[in-house]
């Protein structure tokens, strides 16, 4: 697999504020999932802990 590098170096805040909207999505898609008997709560509930982790590190670390 190609590794990919960006052009030039990524802001931590669109870091944050991509990983936000993914966790928004996340919230969304799983819930759609769990109602349709595709994934369970337990399944939602750790994925969308994980994002939320990530958005909170990605935070902290940036001192915003």
């Amino acid at each position: 697999m190609a590794q990919i590098t960006p052009q030039a170096p990524l802001p931590v805040t669109a870091l944050i504020t991509e990983a936000q909207r993914e966790l928004d999505l996340r919230r969304q898609v799983y819930w759609a999932s769990v109602l349709a008997g595709t994934m369970r709560q337990a399944d939602a509930d750790r994925r969308i802990a994980l994002m939320k982790a990530i958005v909170k590190r990605l935070t902290v670390t940036a001192a915003l």
